[in-house]
């Protein structure tokens, strides 16, 4: 006998194939990864920003790239903005793009930062009919339940947002404070912005942001795909003011600069100190310098993509079959704390 359940299932693969794959898509790659090149275009010849920008807020959602002042477009030119990316194999195929509308620029040293909103969105990992469908899976799914944790964006920005996940985003966890007063929590809206800056955010009305800032300084840790259900445990400290360090489910050992508590599997840590926060809509952005660097092993990170950039890539594989069940299950294995709680729905914090 056929269950509802299980009409909903064939009706999905008949409609979506082998391109229905979880929104978000965890997997491990290498840090910095090797597959998507970000290019600025608008001013002159294109500008490879691909470690010179960060997704700072989620609404509205606001991209920051960060220029050398002398480098910095004029007016007009910020006006015909937009990011590309593409592949770094020898095709370099266009995936996605994000037409850009400047909103602030903030002055530091020889750099200036630009805070862009978007104002156009392609996306060209699946055809349009199968985008155009996925989009109205995804419209029907927010109206039944809000999966993004209290944050309200508009189409364009969640298009938007979904292009800029074509790139692969390191999910890290950021340790604060000291043995006897700390917390650790993950995080996965961060970037370089050049020249040692380095920009994140974290979500406003929550505890993880405020202890940041008035800490004034932290660590950041990627972790090896192994390790990566841990990020999911961890996402409700992001509500505390402190946790007990002896009760993690994993060793710890202090950070060279500051002797701050991160992970013992830690694959990189990079000691990180705040130099100016701003409050932006539904984030709060952290523009940072980079006090230590340190890589401590090669292992492959723990990353997040974009499910229809996962589709593409596995268009790409002979054995698709067997590739795409294979990553569905490491997928689900990182995954597997994630709905222990309401509040750890979204990874995105």
């Amino acid at each position: 006998m056929w269950t509802s359940n299980r009409v909903r299932e064939t009706i999905k693969k008949i409609v979506f194939g082998e391109t229905f794959v979880p929104q978000e898509f965890t997997l491990g790659l290498p840090d910095p990864q090797t597959e998507i090149s970000v290019w600025l275009q608008g001013a002159g010849a294109p500008m490879d920003i691909t470690q010179r920008h960060s997704m700072v807020c989620a609404a509205p959602l606001t991209i920051c790239v960060g220029f050398d002042s002398e480098d910095l477009p004029n007016e007009n030119d910020l006006l015909r903005m937009k990011l590309r990316l593409n592949r770094r194999d020898g095709e370099k195929q266009i995936l996605g793009e994000v037409g850009l509308k400047p909103r602030s620029v903030i002055c530091r040293d020889k750099m200036s930062f630009v805070l862009f909103e978007p104002r156009s969105s392609k996306n060209f990992c699946l055809s349009k009919a199968q985008l155009w469908t996925h989009y109205l899976l995804h419209a029907y799914r927010q109206r039944r339940r809000d999966n993004t944790n209290g944050i309200r964006m508009t189409f364009l920005e969640r298009r938007a947002t979904m292009v800029m996940f074509i790139r692969p985003h390191p999910i890290v966890l950021v340790s604060v404070g000291s043995n006897d007063n700390g917390n650790i929590f993950p995080m996965n809206l961060f970037g370089d912005l050049g020249e040692g800056y380095f920009g994140f955010a974290l979500r406003t009305e929550r505890v993880a942001g405020e202890l940041v800032e008035n800490a004034g300084h932290i660590a950041m840790s990627t972790m090896p795909l192994s390790q990566g259900s841990i990020a999911y445990q961890l996402a409700n400290n992001h509500t505390k003011q402190s946790i007990d360090w002896s009760q993690l489910p994993f060793s710890l050992k202090p950070s060279p600069e500051r002797s701050i508590p991160v992970p013992d599997f830690a694959v990189r840590v990079r000691e990180l100190v705040i130099e100016e926060v701003s409050e932006i809509g539904s984030h709060r952005f952290f523009l940072a310098k980079i006090a230590r660097d340190e890589v401590l092993s090669e292992a492959s990170v723990f990353s997040s993509i974009h499910g229809f950039y996962q589709s593409w890539r596995l268009r790409q594989i002979q054995e698709r079959k067997k590739e795409l069940e294979m990553s569905l299950a490491v997928d689900a294995l990182s995954k597997r704390g994630r709905y222990r709680s309401e509040k750890t729905k979204d990874i995105i914090q």
